[in-house]
């Protein structure tokens, strides 16, 4: 559950507060493309993707939209994704030097370069470019309103990234002006937009990260922006970067060049490849400064280059040539097999996980009633666990599971075989008992800041069945230190009878189970519990990542046994597989 995106709702209001024209679906096409790794997520010091997979962005910076904005347009996007192979684009948008404060027409072009990347599928940074105008707060109800405007948009787009502040300069501090300033902004975004990425500038134009790593954010999935220019900061400035990162905070390349810091001079090309090296060995994001064809070193086009994309290398800048080369490297491969397959017998069904693949955007499962094939695709998914149901018990199946991304499926995983069998909770296991285990996901977004599992409990005995001495156990992972809560939304068999504990757990995709437990009532004989609505958060509202979470499985959205939520009557497991 996302508590504060109640979009229809949220919307009209957002409209009537901030004198929008929001009329669905004007200037926005039919579906947005999908983006490379989903929704984003701060984890530690690294950014992560919806499967879990560390995710580094890379592309180009506009120069200030409003003297190079003929540069910035659907047709230069999409020659940035196909041609250069970004996937990244940050829009920068000037406050001061005659920008958004003097023409706040200027975010038109703003709406259009987002509009496009959302359309293209690249990721893209909403950049309040601060410069002149060093301290933050000098325009931040300006600030507070655009953000707002932009959250109501394209907040429900895993596209959006928000970058607070360019580069806070001059007398200004992060104690003293940044932080309490970015802490404003983030809960008025957070309040609309309560999950994409927030970058936040540092002291001293973006080089001070330390300082923010000493005094972090209260909240989830935030950045804060380095920048440097090659032939200006060296190893000094990379030292900074790996000490906020060893503390935990999770730093983003915004913009960097090849030239000094003034934009000119150079390029310095081989200070240039020790940043790039020193960025991919850690998977920090970037975006190049600039997609612009000005007379100096950092612009990436020549005067005179076509301002809709397709430019042939005669109308690329020394810089331009070496970003190009250096995006170009990476060109997005097809994923290796999957590791790790394994496969858990229960009753007429298989549950079967297997571990994450570094750039995969999704899985393949396939199954085949001989061993070596041929097989079946049965589902298609982007998590890392499917539960097969309707087999027969008795008979012996065989699966592969292959991993995809935009580059193609990549080659199988090594076979398992499994075999089903009457009085099976799962892993071979018979267990005692008539109750059985009903489980759906009432909320498959993977990386918001609630996990929602929904649980029936059917009873195929003969007798009636005390609610009191049953518990349920749902295991996952709490992404964090952040204190649990746990909050029933509904429950057939009454709320105040249903209670919820959190314990310790281990095993793949476990280290912490949500324990369900009961004050009364009971289930007939063939009867069941009905729904049991629940919801875990953490206490900040931070993210979860559940790809991978033992218990979790996006593709049940309507209720199926699921042999990986544990019951236990009278202390006594008497169905599912405890991780």
């Amino acid at each position: 559950m996302k508590p504060f995106r109640l979009w229809g709702a949220w919307l009209g209001t957002a409209a009537a507060v901030l004198g929008l024209m929001l009329p669905l679906g004007a200037g926005h096409s039919q579906a947005a493309a999908a983006v490379p790794y989903g929704q984003l997520k701060v984890q530690g010091a690294d950014l992560l993707g919806e499967s879990g997979q560390r995710v580094q962005l890379r592309g180009m910076s506009s120069h200030g939209v409003h003297w190079y904005g003929d540069l910035v347009n659907p047709g230069s996007l999409k020659w940035l994704k196909e041609d250069w192979n970004s996937n990244l684009f940050r829009v920068a948008m000037y406050t001061a030097e005659k920008g958004y404060i003097t023409d706040p027409s200027v975010k038109e072009k703003v709406k259009e370069a987002v509009q496009a990347a959302i359309d293209l599928g690249l990721y893209v940074i909403i950049d309040w470019h601060i410069l002149t105008d060093g301290d933050p707060n000098t325009y931040k109800t300006q600030a507070k309103a655009f953000f707002q405007e932009m959250a109501a948009l394209y907040g429900q787009y895993p596209n959006v990234i928000y970058e607070l502040c360019n580069e806070p300069n001059g007398n200004v501090t992060w104690a003293g002006q940044i932080k309490p300033y970015a802490q404003e902004l983030t809960q008025a975004i957070r309040a609309i937009d309560p999950d994409n990425i927030i970058i936040v500038g540092t002291p001293n134009w973006s080089q001070d990260v330390n300082q923010a790593a000493d005094s972090p954010l209260p909240y989830g999935n935030i950045m804060y922006a380095a920048h440097f220019y090659a032939g200006t900061h060296g190893q000094w400035l990379r030292d900074k970067i790996d000490y906020a990162r060893s503390k935990g905070a999770a730093v983003f390349v915004t913009e960097w060049g090849a030239s000094d810091a003034s934009g000119d001079g150079g390029p310095f090309l081989r200070e240039a490849q020790e940043w790039i090296d020193f960025m991919n060995s850690r998977g920090i994001s970037w975006a190049n400064w600039s997609l612009a064809d000005k007379e100096e070193t950092s612009a990436a086009l020549l005067p005179g280059a076509n301002p809709s994309g397709g430019w042939p290398a005669s109308q690329l800048s020394a810089s331009g040539h070496f970003v190009r080369s250096k995006l170009r490297e990476s060109l997005v491969s097809v994923p290796a097999a999957p590791a790790g397959l394994k496969a858990v017998a229960g009753s007429g069904q298989a549950a079967l996980s297997w571990n994450a693949v570094n750039g995969a955007t999704g899985y393949i499962v396939k199954r085949a009633a001989v061993s070596g094939g041929p097989y079946t695709t049965v589902a298609e998914l982007t998590g890392t666990s499917y539960t097969d149901t309707g087999l027969a018990n008795g008979t012996t199946y065989y699966y592969v599971v292959s991993a995809k991304n935009a580059a193609g499926t990549g080659p199988a995983s090594a076979q398992v075989s499994v075999q089903p069998a009457a009085g099976q909770g799962g892993g071979g296991t018979p267990v005692p008992g008539s109750l059985v285990l009903q489980y759906r996901a009432a909320d498959t977004n993977a990386g918001d800041n609630a996990i929602k599992p929904h649980f029936n409990i059917r009873n195929t005995g003969a007798s009636p069945v005390d609610l009191s001495g049953v518990k349920l156990r749902y295991y996952f992972t709490k992404d964090g230190t952040q204190p649990l809560s746990f909050t029933v939304d509904w429950a057939q068999v009454g709320s105040p009878n249903v209670k919820g504990t959190f314990g310790s757990a281990s095993g793949a995709g476990a280290d912490t189970y949500l324990e369900v437990s009961f004050t009364g009532g009971s289930i007939p004989a063939g009867g069941q519990t009905g729904e049991i609505q629940t919801r875990i958060h953490k206490s900040d509202w931070s993210s979860f990542q559940e790809s991978g979470d033992y218990s979790y499985d996006p593709g049940k959205t309507s209720y199926a046994d699921w042999s990986k939520v544990t019951l236990y009557r009278d202390g006594t497991r008497v169905w599912g597989v405890e991780p």
